[in-house]
């Protein structure tokens, strides 16, 4: 397809979303929730021609005056606290943020800057592959704050060869997604296969 063609067909798409989202009139009872962030699947189509997948997904937060995700709206009293939505837009292999509310403030901005750098840097490890990438579905473990602690403890026990890895969770709760060195990888299955045993049954020793 035609790059002209194809912006147009985009355009298109994100008219279709505009609808969608008007019509559930911020209801989010469809959208998943973690880490104080809703994510909602507006559109997604799998093409026969470039770019092949093209798809568009809102993220909706509450933000502080320096575009801080608020996790607890009820308690928190800043008067500068903001509903910020965004539409996450993958087109292809090329991904995209289009922020619908507000632009994102300098800090916020200067964050997303360090992000895409670390990003662009772990896609060069994984190409060349110092660098690998595994999801973690767990049985027992959530992304709760008291087995966030026993997983912090299990990370301390560790000493990591190279030193270089991410970890994130969600947007289940339950699922955690490491970025790691290949040599790194290795001690993260260890502490992941620890951190997984049932908490009445888990002895956290060596």
């Amino acid at each position: 397809m035609r790059l002209p063609a194809f912006k147009l067909f985009l355009s298109a798409v994100a008219v279709v979303a505009a609808t969608q989202v008007s019509a559930q009139s911020n209801v989010y009872s469809l959208a998943i929730y973690a880490g104080g962030t809703s994510y909602h699947d507006l559109c997604s189509f799998d093409l026969p021609f470039p770019a092949y997948h093209l798809k568009i997904t809102q993220r909706s937060r509450y933000e502080d005056a320096e575009g801080g995700v608020v996790m607890d709206v009820k308690h928190d009293k800043d008067p500068e606290m903001v509903l910020c939505r965004y539409w996450d837009v993958e087109c292809g292999l090329a991904s995209f943020t289009v922020a619908l509310d507000r632009p994102p403030p300098l800090r916020a901005r200067l964050l997303a800057a360090e992000s895409a750098e670390r990003e662009r840097r772990e896609k060069e490890w994984l190409a060349i592959g110092f660098f690998q990438k595994k999801t973690f579905t767990l049985t027992n473990r959530t992304d709760s704050l008291e087995d966030q602690e026993v997983l912090f403890q299990l990370e301390q026990r560790e000493k990591f060869k190279d030193g270089y890895w991410t970890r994130a969770t969600g947007p289940e709760s339950n699922v955690f997604r490491i970025t790691a060195s290949t040599n790194d990888m290795v001690i993260w299955d260890r502490i992941m296969n620890k951190f997984d045993k049932p908490a009445k049954t888990s002895r956290w020793r060596e």
